[in-house]
């Protein structure tokens, strides 16, 4: 039971691993390469942003929100291991 365990709360932390990656990696479709770039267009003054974002945005939070989920369940997780 505890291996099963530790394989569920390794399989949680690779999708944490792999979710913060997609936050920072430039060549993902929500990286910080492109909130970087609609902020120095915003900082020019220019109207027009190289991304939609709105959309961006919204799409970071929501795998913000799934990190921290994430991360909730392996806490819970690794507190009913320590109690068995």
């Amino acid at each position: 039971m505890e291996n099963e365990k530790q394989i569920i709360i390794n399989s949680k932390e690779q999708e944490i691993i792999n979710l913060t990656n997609d936050l920072t990696s430039p060549v993902s479709a929500i990286g910080d390469y492109k909130i970087i770039k609609c902020y120095e267009a915003a900082l020019l003054g220019k109207k027009d942003m190289p991304y939609d974002v709105n959309g961006l945005v919204e799409q970071r939070q929501a795998v913000r929100d799934k990190i921290n989920a994430l991360q909730a369940e392996v806490k819970a997780l690794r507190a009913e291991a320590q109690a068995e």
